[in-house]
């Protein structure tokens, strides 16, 4: 029997399995935004985890449901996504509870760090912080310069300050009095340089705010790439795996020649070229 007889099945396999590899967990739409690693399209209607049954798609603090009006949020939760920046490790988010509606500044009695507490995500200091203060018990809150009050028939008083970067360990620095307050991140960039009854807080919350995860700490995609292979999370192991043209998941990249002949030939080659070696092979 021919070599070439007996490569022709094998190539064939092979193009298959890549074919297979390529499929799953590829980067995909979502309104506007392109979701890709470390970030993950999932939801309880779409599976995208791989082969073998230990790696996913990515880490799970990472998977993005796409609700069918193209609304990206983090696993449903009421964090939204509007932009990622892969390159600079950060993404704009919102709070749905506070961006939703045009009364946002009627429901900012709750801290968002508590709602990030076990993620691997951070609100930047690129944020500036706007602390609000209500349930004053029915007295006035203290003098602070600064302080407006950002009651817009909300039904209750409600005061707000602008401080300054966001530090979810140090809150600004305010006499509170007898009221109760919280503090959320706005976006630095389009922070007002005073707040004024006028403020347009709902506008604030729409545009969301900066939300940070670790360089690198998922994993070095782009070293992974490079060898030909697809970045996942193994979920047995909770680190980074690399997805290689034999099906197999390896350290942070695929190594080895066999690999990346696979990888030259499932990424590299243009499909003309692999038409005219299947032809060949099948003669």
């Amino acid at each position: 029997m021919s070599s070439t007889l007996l490569f022709f099945p094998l190539l064939t396999s092979l193009l298959l399995l890549g074919d297979l590899a390529d499929a799953v967990c590829e980067p995909a739409i979502c309104g506007e935004l392109t979701v890709r690693y470390p970030f993950w399209l999932g939801g309880p209607d779409l599976s995208r985890s791989s082969s073998p049954a230990t790696s996913s798609c990515g880490h799970p603090a990472f998977e993005v449901w796409c609700s069918n009006d193209g609304v990206a949020s983090l696993k449903g939760s009421q964090i939204l996504v509007l932009t990622i920046d892969y390159t600079d490790s950060s993404f704009i988010t919102s709070h749905k509870r506070v961006a939703e509606g045009s009364d946002g500044v009627c429901r900012t009695d709750f801290n968002i760090s508590s709602s990030l507490a076990l993620s691997p995500f951070t609100i930047s200091s690129r944020n500036r912080a706007i602390c609000f203060l209500y349930g004053c018990n029915g007295t006035e809150p203290p003098e602070v310069d600064t302080l407006v009050n950002a009651t817009s028939g909300c039904g209750k008083p409600i005061y707000a300050y602008l401080g300054g970067s966001y530090d979810r360990d140090k809150p600004p620095a305010i006499q509170a009095g007898n009221c109760t307050y919280s503090y959320l991140p706005v976006l630095g960039s389009e922070a007002p340089a005073n707040l004024t009854p006028a403020t347009n807080y709902s506008m604030l919350f729409k545009d969301g705010f900066v939300l940070e995860w670790p360089k690198n700490g998922f994993g070095d995609c782009d070293a992974c790439n490079a060898s030909g292979g697809q970045c996942r999370y193994n979920n047995d192991s909770a680190a980074f795996a690399c997805l290689c043209a034999d099906g197999k998941t390896r350290g942070p990249k695929c190594t080895g020649e066999y690999t990346h002949q696979l990888a030259w030939l499932f990424h590299s080659a243009p499909f003309n070229k692999l038409t005219t070696v299947l032809a060949r092979c099948n003669r």
